[in-house]
């Protein structure tokens, strides 16, 4: 497969000339890496998961969408960048990351972290939007199935979800990342392979632990998925 996407797509072509782990790093995010983020989502709700399946699904959802366009963006190119003027000619003078290899300026690597934080804030908005749509169109066909089934459980609102989804992509999940990338640069530049691609195993499977269960925190701070309260405790308030 990798072989094949190199010889018919350029742009992952150019990914993997820059970085030859670039596959096994996307293979862990979207195999290991989302399922322990799911893993660490289900850790953070504990005995709220079955009360709050609707959100859960919504991050599932979401996250799904968003991890090949975070590997990506911080991932080095080998592209050729000639012929681009402007804000672009200045953006493709920045670093891939912050820890990226290279005599970049202090301004330079921390233009490149805000530039990425951007990016990520965008691709969570649009990707929220997408995913939270997806999940509610899912739980309409349940509810047509059995109409009994969660009737009373609505979705956070699709544009203010996105509205968290992308600052959480920007207060959280980009400086983890540039920090992952930078650790992995580190590593390789200083082990064998075999030892470079366990760290990359071993440092996005923590991360998306901790991308997972923060999420639900950060959320809930927010006040964007509110902590439901037991039936039980629902009576007594009133």
């Amino acid at each position: 497969m990798n072989r094949w996407l190199i010889d018919s797509w350029p742009a992952w072509r150019d990914k993997v000339l820059a970085d030859p782990e670039f596959a096994y790093k996307l293979t862990v995010e979207e195999t290991v890496g989302l399922g322990i983020a799911m893993s660490g989502t289900v850790a953070a709700r504990g005995k709220d998961l079955l009360k709050e399946m609707d959100f859960f699904l919504t991050d599932c959802a979401v996250g799904a969408v968003l991890n090949f366009v975070l590997i990506w963006l911080l991932a080095p190119s080998v592209a050729a960048k000639a012929g681009s003027s402007g804000l672009a000619r200045y953006v493709n003078k920045l670093p891939s990351f912050v820890m990226a290899e290279g005599s970049y300026s202090v301004r330079q690597r921390a233009m490149s972290g805000l530039y990425k934080g951007s990016l990520f804030a965008f691709c969570g908005f649009l990707g929220s939007v997408g995913g939270t749509s997806l999940a509610f169109a899912l739980l309409k066909v349940r509810q047509l199935i059995d109409p009994a089934n969660n009737a009373d459980k609505p979705l956070p609102n699709v544009i203010n979800n996105s509205l968290g989804w992308a600052s959480f992509m920007f207060v959280s999940t980009n400086p983890r990342y540039q920090v992952v990338n930078g650790l992995e640069r580190a590593i390789s530049g200083a082990a064998s392979p075999a030892v470079s691609k366990a760290s990359s195993l071993f440092l996005r499977t923590g991360n998306n632990l901790i991308g997972g269960s923060t999420w639900v925190l950060w959320a809930r701070y927010i006040g964007l998925q509110k902590k439901k309260e037991p039936e039980n405790d629902k009576k007594k308030s009133k």
